[in-house]
Order: structure tokens, then C-alpha cells, then sequence
């Protein structure tokens, strides 16, 4: 690989046609998964080893093929018995998004906040339950049909219950809430979305188009009608018992387990970071997103898409393979998933795949979807903070086809320079970015 950028001990970097790019750090971050609310509570859970999957209480499910669930419920959680999902997401990203402003101090008054950005990752955000359940009641008695008119004459489709899709919910209410007034967007790509919406944001603040954007995402998927569809794909996990229904890598996994949670970075231009002295985590240095397309739930066959992704991120940020000391994997602990992600590290990596640390935290906080990808990158920002690297904390009996090292049960202690975090879809769609510890 030909590196392409010039940024050493400088504020810009310049790219291969010559024109001067903005360097990116990452100086906030916010989290709240079924593991607890905050960054440190999470990173110290994870750690641990620690699990946040246990048993569905939101509902009944003994007619369900699924029994566990990684979901939020710390004291003060907005996430309740509400069956509404989409204000639930919501909720969760607005709560995270004030975390990131805080940490990063962003509302020190050093920075213009009408200048910044958000942007949100979403993902399976179009059905409003409290919708759905009233339209039960005007179904026609001799047919599955709507009596529209119906539902219209008694007054049930007040303004209030037209759907709202998570997308419209978390931009407006949050950017009006923080007096954001930046460039706003929201990436709607199943498990990938959240990373889209952090890539996409990176090139914004790379490009000079704003000082600062708050990027992330949400789920707040464990609900009946998300659980079925999922259960219908063949793609959650059967196992009743916790410790042993997500399983990244191991021979025994038999799909995800559907876990909520919210997160949330502020990407701030190195100049604008270092001029108001604000910590640093680290510099996002690339991007790269490539589709495979192949069908809706399966990955590529021979892992060529997802390798794309990590190998255009990589050139995106003039960093080479063997720079990198850690990947957080989607892994996802699908029986496809989890191989192909292994043959696109060893696509891209060569022999240095072997020297890999790579880790899954999908084991203790289940699959979060639109927010796997921020999630992902928070725990290979803190490894290059802490020099710690999360395990994979459920990996019992390897799968001897997943053969790289998966940092299996407990973390690891090793310096981390650079890592990938990757974040693969349904539907094809892949996002890689390169984080990388903030030079001298």
C-alpha cells in the first residue's frame, strides 16, 4: 500500500492530489448500553468480562424461539415498558449525545455550537407500535385489511400518530435540545449505520465544512415485533441460557442475541481541539465503506466486500497493515459472519493477521445494530487510551476455521498504536474506520 497523506506533527494533512485536509480527533464520548450508563461503567464492565444479557422481562416470550435479550434498564433508564422503540432509541441518543458534549466540554463556550454538526445512525426505525396496535382494532372482520375509513371517522389518526421514523426523532429533538445548528443527516444502514454516519461525519469536519460534529447512533429494538421479524430470518440465537447465547467465533454460536444501547463521539479539527486544550482520545484518520450486495442477510462469500472497507479506510488514512495492533470486530456470533470477517482480515492483512488483536464485544452487550458501529469504535478508542484490549469474554471452544487471535476470555494488556473497527450490514453494506493514538 502506497501511503498518501502527509500530517506528522502538523494540523492538516495533504493528500495525494494536493489538496489540504483537516485532521480529525476524537475529543468526547458518550455510552449507554445494557451494561450501564457511561463511558468508564462500560469500559470497566467490559473488562471484567462482564455480561449484560439476561432473560426478556418486557414481554412474555414463551411463544418465542428467542428468551434473551441484552437490554437497558440501569435506574433513570428512559428505556421502559413502553412498547414504543423509536422513542426509546431516541431517548437513549439524546441522553449519550449530552454525555459526549460534557466530556468534551464542547459547551465551554471555546466553540461556536451553531457551527456544529449531528449525525445519527438508525436502523429498522419505520414501524410505530403505538400505531400498529390501534390499527388492530379497525381490521375489516372477513379480510387482513384495514377499514381505513374506519380508523380515520373515529379520530384514532390524530396528528400525533403519524409515524415518525427514529431518523426525524433524534436530529430535530437533539440538535434543538444541545443548540446544535451544524450540518445535520441520518444514516439509515442496518448494522453499519452508526459507523456510516461517524465516517460520513469525519469527511465534513476533514473537509473544513464545520469545527465539530457529534456522530453516533441508537437501537432500542427488543420488542415484539423486531424480535419475530429477526426470529424469521434465522438470525438470533436460540439458546435460553446467557452465557452461552453469543458466542463471536466460537464453534457453538447460532446467531446474535439483540442487545440497546446509544452512542456518541464529538470529531473535532485537531486545531479546534488543541486551541481550547481538550483531551484527546485519539485521531480518526480513515474511512472506507464498500457493498457487497450478495443477499439481504448473508455476507460476501469469500469476504472481498468487508476486506474492501477496512483496505479503503486504511488508504484513507496513509496508514499501512502492519501499523495496525488491534481490530474491534463486528462479530457478531452468526455461523457466516464471524468466518467471513475472518477471511477479510486475512485478505487485508497477510501474514500480519496472525499478530492481530482482534475482539468482539457482542458477547456481553449483544448485537446493538444501528448503534454496533460507535460502540465499536468507543472500545478501540479506550484500547488505545488505556493500553487494554477488551476480550471476546464468551469464546469457549474456538471455531478452528476462525483461526486468529480473538483475545478469548480475559483482556489483554499491549500497547495500541492504531486499530480498525469494523461494522458490516444486511444488505452488503460495510464501514471500516482507522483510529490510530495521536502523534507527538
Amino acid at each position: 500500500m502506497t501511503k498518501h497523506l502527509e500530517c506528522a506533527g502538523t494540523a492538516k494533512c495533504v493528500a495525494q492530489d494536493g489538496s489540504s485536509r483537516h485532521r480529525v480527533v476524537v475529543s468526547g464520548i458518550g455510552l449507554w448500553t445494557s451494561l450501564g450508563e457511561g463511558v468508564e461503567t462500560n469500559w470497566r464492565r467490559l473488562l471484567k468480562g462482564d455480561s449484560g444479557i439476561a432473560p426478556i422481562r418486557y414481554w412474555n416470550c414463551e411463544q418465542y424461539a428467542t428468551k434473551v435479550a441484552a437490554c437497558v434498564r440501569s435506574p433513570g433508564s428512559p428505556v421502559n415498558d413502553d412498547p414504543d422503540a423509536i422513542r426509546q432509541g431516541f431517548l437513549l441518543f439524546e441522553s449519550v449525545v449530552g454525555e459526549a458534549i460534557r466530556d468534551s466540554a464542547l459547551d465551554d463556550g471555546a466553540v461556536d455550537l451553531s457551527k456544529v454538526g449531528l449525525a445519527a445512525g438508525t436502523s429498522v426505525n419505520h414501524l410505530d407500535w403505538r400505531q400498529f396496535r390501534r390499527m388492530i382494532d379497525y381490521l375489516e372482520a372477513d379480510r387482513p385489511a384495514l377499514d381505513a375509513q374506519a380508523y380515520w371517522r373515529h379520530g384514532q389518526a390524530d396528528a400525533g400518530m403519524f409515524p415518525q421514523t427514529q431518523g426525524e426523532l433524534v436530529n430535530r429533538h437533539t440538535a434543538r435540545k444541545y443548540k446544535l445548528g451544524g450540518p445535520s443527516f441520518v444514516a439509515d444502514t442496518a448494522c453499519a449505520a452508526s459507523a456510516h454516519a461517524i465516517g460520513e461525519a469525519f469527511r465534513m469536519v476533514r473537509r473544513g465544512e464545520t469545527p465539530a460534529m457529534i456522530a453516533g447512533g441508537a437501537a432500542a429494538l427488543v420488542r415484539p415485533t423486531h424480535i419475530l421479524a429477526f426470529e424469521r430470518l434465522k438470525a438470533l440465537s436460540t439458546s435460553a441460557d446467557p452465557a452461552r447465547s453469543s458466542r463471536p467465533f466460537d464453534r457453538d454460536r447460532d446467531g446474535f442475541v439483540m442487545g440497546e444501547a446509544a452512542g456518541a463521539v464529538v470529531l473535532e479539527s485537531i486545531e479546534s481541539a488543541q486551541g481550547r486544550g481538550a483531551r484527546i482520545y485519539g485521531e480518526l484518520a480513515g474511512y472506507g465503506s464498500s457493498l457487497s450486495a450478495h443477499t439481504l442477510t448473508d455476507p460476501s462469500p469469500d469476504g472481498g466486500a468487508e476486506a474492501r472497507a477496512m483496505a479503503l479506510a486504511l488508504e484513507d488514512a496513509g496508514t499501512e497493515p502492519e501499523e495496525i495492533a488491534h481490530v474491534a470486530a463486528h462479530g457478531t456470533s452468526t455461523p457466516k459472519g464471524d468466518l467471513t470477517e475472518t477471511l477479510a482480515i486475512r485478505r487485508v492483512f497477510g501474514r500480519h493477521a496472525g499478530r492481530l488483536l482482534v475482539s468482539s464485544n457482542k458477547g456481553q452487550l449483544g448485537h446493538t445494530i444501528s448503534a454496533a458501529g460507535v460502540c465499536n469504535l468507543v472500545t478501540a478508542l479506550k484500547s488505545i487510551q488505556t493500553s487494554w484490549v477488551a476480550p471476546t469474554a464468551t469464546l469457549r471452544s474456538p471455531d478452528p476455521q476462525c483461526d486468529l487471535d480473538y483475545v478469548a476470555r480475559e483482556p489483554r494488556r499491549s500497547e495500541i498504536g492504531a486499530a480498525v473497527s469494523n461494522s458490516f450490514a444486511f444488505g452488503g453494506q460495510n464501514a471500516a474506520l482507522v483510529v490510530r493514538r495521536l502523534a507527538d
